[in-house]
Formats: C-alpha cells, sequence, structure tokens
C-alpha cells in the first residue's frame, strides 16, 4: 500500500510539471547588474548599537561583504568598482523579519522594497528550498531566505491545519524530524499540540542532527496538558507569538501582576521571543472596522490565494458586534514591554503572507508595534538586525556594518529611528551583494502587486501530495 502511494504521489507530480511550466514556474525576477566592487561613498552609517549616527564616511563592499569602512580616499579601489554618492543619507543594516510565510515572488518583492534583506519562512513546502537556492545563486531577486519544515504538529490536536505535517507519536516524531533533514531543512517548527512523547523525541532528534527548534509554546494534549516551562527548558531558537504565550501560560489572564511574572520567568529561561504584534493588530482592526481593514491600500499585493482560503476567518470578525480582540491587542503590547523590561532578547517578525497581514510593509508596522509596546526606536531596529543575527548565527554573519559581514544594507533619506514610514521607499537596498537603486526598487514595487494565483495554488498542491 505505501509503494503504491508512492507511485500515485510521484506520477501526481510528473502531471503537474506541464500545469507548472504553463504557470511560469519558477518565474524569477531579474537580478540588477552585479559590478565586481561598489563604493558608498560620503554616508552616514547607523550602527543598531549607538545612539549617533556616524560621521560622513566611505563603505567598500566587494564579492557581497563588507571590505572597508572609513575615510578610504587613499585606498586601493579594484577596478570596476561602482560609485553610489551617500552624502546626505543614512546606511543602516537591512532588517531581517524573523516570522514570515512566503508561497510566492511577489512576496520576496515586497520585502526587498522595503529594505527587508533576510525573511525566515515558518511553514516549509517543497519549493522553499530550491528558492532559497536560487536567490543565493544569483538567478532570483529576494531577500537571503531561510526556512524551517513543514510544521509539525501531532494528529488529532485542536490546532491542526492543513499546512501542517501530522504526527502520532515519538516514532513518527523522529520520522519526520529525520525525513526533513534529508531533505536539506536545517530548522524545525512546531505548533501548538504535540505530545509530550513527541515532543521529547523531536528535541532529541534535531539535537542528534543539528537542527534548531523554532514554534508555539507546546502545550501537549487535553489528556496530558503541559506547562509552559517545558518549552521554555527546550532550547527553542525562539518561541513565537505574545498571543500564543499568554494564552498558554496565562489562560489569556492578562493582569499586569501575572503578565510581569510570566516576563520574570521567560527572562530567567534565557529565552527569546518572537512578539508577532502585528499580525493580531490586523485582526483587531478588522473587528473595528467591520472588515474594511481588508480593503486597505497595502492589500493590493496580498496572495489572492491566501486570501480566498481566509475569507470564512475575516467574515466571522468582520461581523463581531462586540470582542476583545482590540483589548487583547493592547495586552499583548503591554506584555512585550515587560518582556523587553525584563531583558528578554526580541525579534522582529511580522507573520506576514497570512491573516491580511502583507509582506515588506508589515515589518515596518511591527516596528512602530514594538514602540507603542515601549521598546525605543533604536531597541525596535535591534530586534530585526542584531537580535535578529544571534539568532541565524553562524549561519550567515549580518545585522551590522562592519568589515567581514555581509553586506546587506540599506540606503535612506533620514534616519529610520525618526519615523519608520522612511523604509517604505529607501534610497537603495543591497541584498547579498546586490545593488538595487530607485528605479530597481521601483521595479520590485511593481512586482509585488502581482502573484501569481496559479503557480501558488500548484506549490499548494505539490505540498499536500509531499506530506
Amino acid at each position: 500500500m505505501h509503494q503504491m502511494k508512492s507511485v500515485l504521489i510521484a506520477m501526481l507530480g510528473l502531471a503537474l510539471l506541464p500545469l507548472i511550466a504553463a504557470c511560469g514556474v519558477p518565474a524569477a525576477l531579474d537580478r540588477p547588474e552585479q559590478a565586481s566592487a561598489y563604493l558608498i561613498g560620503n554616508v552616514a552609517v547607523l550602527d543598531p548599537d549607538e545612539s549617533a549616527l556616524s560621521a560622513p564616511q566611505d563603505v567598500l563592499v566587494i564579492g557581497g561583504a563588507i571590505e572597508a569602512m572609513g575615510d578610504l580616499a587613499g585606498h586601493a579601489m579594484p577596478e570596476g568598482v561602482q560609485m553610489i554618492d551617500g552624502t546626505g543619507l543614512v546606511l543602516m543594516p537591512g532588517l531581517m523579519d524573523m516570522h514570515v510565510h512566503i508561497f510566492d515572488e511577489a512576496d520576496l518583492a515586497s520585502s526587498l522594497a522595503h529594505g527587508v534583506t533576510t525573511v525566515r519562512n515558518l511553514a516549509g513546502m517543497p519549493f522553499h528550498l530550491p528558492m532559497a537556492q536560487r536567490i543565493a545563486d544569483g538567478r532570483l531577486a529576494g531577500p537571503r531566505l531561510i526556512t524551517t519544515g513543514a510544521i509539525l504538529n501531532e494528529r488529532g490536536g485542536r490546532n491542526t491545519n492543513p499546512l501542517q505535517t501530522l504526527i502520532s507519536g515519538p516514532d513518527e516524531a523522529r520520522r519526520a524530524v529525520r525525513r526533513q533533514y534529508a531533505q536539506g531543512y536545517r530548522h524545525l517548527k512546531l505548533y501548538s499540540n504535540v505530545s509530550r512523547e513527541s515532543f521529547a523525541a523531536i528535541l532529541e532528534e534535531a539535537a542528534r542532527l543539528g537542527m534548531t527548534v523554532s514554534g508555539h509554546p507546546v502545550e501537549g494534549t487535553e489528556a496530558d496538558p503541559m506547562p509552559i516551562d517545558d518549552t521554555l527548558a527546550a532550547g527553542f531558537a525562539s518561541i513565537e507569538h505574545a498571543e500564543s504565550i499568554i494564552w498558554h501560560a496565562l489562560n489569556d489572564d492578562i493582569d499586569p501582576e501575572r503578565m510581569r511574572g510570566l516576563a520574570a520567568d521567560i527572562a530567567r529561561a534565557g529565552a527569546t521571543i518572537t512578539p508577532t504584534l502585528i499580525v493580531h493588530a490586523n485582526l483587531a482592526r478588522i473587528v473595528e472596522t467591520r472588515g474594511a481593514h481588508i480593503e486597505r491600500a497595502d492589500m493590493a499585493g496580498f496572495n489572492p490565494v491566501i486570501f480566498d482560503s481566509q475569507r470564512g476567518e475575516y467574515a466571522y470578525w468582520a461581523s463581531r458586534e462586540t470582542s476583545d480582540r482590540p483589548r487583547m491587542q493592547a495586552a499583548y503590547e503591554t506584555f512585550t514591554g515587560m518582556l523587553y523590561d525584563a531583558g528578554v532578547p526580541l525579534l522582529l517578525g511580522s507573520d506576514a503572507g497570512v491573516m491580511a497581514t502583507p509582506h515588506g510593509v508589515s515589518a515596518i508596522e511591527e516596528l512602530e508595534a514594538l514602540v507603542r509596546a515601549g521598546l525605543t526606536p533604536a531597541a525596535a531596529l535591534r530586534t530585526g538586525t542584531v537580535n535578529a543575527a544571534a539568532v541565524l548565527a553562524p549561519e550567515i554573519r549580518a545585522g551590522r556594518i562592519e568589515p567581514g559581514f555581509a553586506a546587506d544594507l540599506v540606503l535612506l533619506g533620514a534616519d529610520p529611528r525618526e519615523d519608520f514610514q522612511i523604509l517604505r521607499r529607501p534610497v537603495g537596498v543591497m541584498a547579498n551583494g546586490y545593488w538595487y537603486d530607485e528605479a530597481a526598487l521601483e521595479a520590485l514595487r511593481d512586482a509585488s502587486q502581482r502573484p501569481e494565483v496559479c503557480r501558488t495554488r500548484l506549490r499548494m498542491r505539490r505540498h499536500f501530495l509531499a506530506r
């Protein structure tokens, strides 16, 4: 029976190939021409750990890495260096959105156009690893793509969905981890209802293979619930969603003293948190506007396939006469401020791609939400630069503008700490050494408005067949 199923899946996969070609898969956004080296001259540099911008200086990039900085007037320049005038401008590290859901190349274009040069996709599908390789090879314009495998969750749990790989017990859990490793994944994502036995097996197998684990707080099963202490002790690369943490640890009790105590517990455990405030804020706005929020201009490039799949959710929340979602959103922001005050490392994560949360711009809105939560603008920027880089190290070396670091850079007309909205219109973006000037960024913005429906549907179908 298993062999027959494998043959059937393979035949279906072959049958899809002509359709995929007709849909334009893979439809690459062209990279700009790459110079051998770039010199960004006379530019003020924003160090995420410094309060003031640097004095104007030069930044030399060779082969996708920062080679030298300072007054480089007497520095020997490589042949063919491209000069970029940074006079009156600010150079900052590219942002890393540590919680997204990529469904199409248009998502990548939108991220780059908003200064996001690395994304971490937290629901892997078969196309993600090849897409990441196309980006790395220079065949596709996009931010660096880090991805987990398919989400792991326990069969029969109350929070299962079609994007997940469902397991039953520790033996299946181990096999699922080994399968993802063999497929090329090095990062795992767990959902809420993994059982205690499966959880232990996943952690053990991941440690043996050198894979990282991130995800929701693991609640266990109804018959054998697990306290949040089990997740805090598990050594996750990051725990996702302030909303999920409060639900699991406090049963949505938002008493300030209980939330403050929970923040202290998380700090003592040494956990890193991705609050993803903006995705729930969008849900709250859908409630408040009776659905009008989903029609805002920033939704123009939101993937129609995903939009259609969530119409029922939008209609449910838009029809609510009363809802506690706005009140809970305020509590999640308050809790995030408590995490920051307690010294918990926080990551920028928008959850873009789902629940009316478009790519690129939502990373900027997440920065604004973090400031509402109590972070300084500089601290908010650190969540998407140095903090994110610490989680991704040693896989990548980015998040700072220093010699030896990746040339993932954003050139802006002013200091973004004074107004994050300036990230909507960068003067230029450098991702992995490729330079996107204003014309190239405009082309990316145009591409971001045209997600491919046929391509997305076929990718989703392949994912369901491969689970």
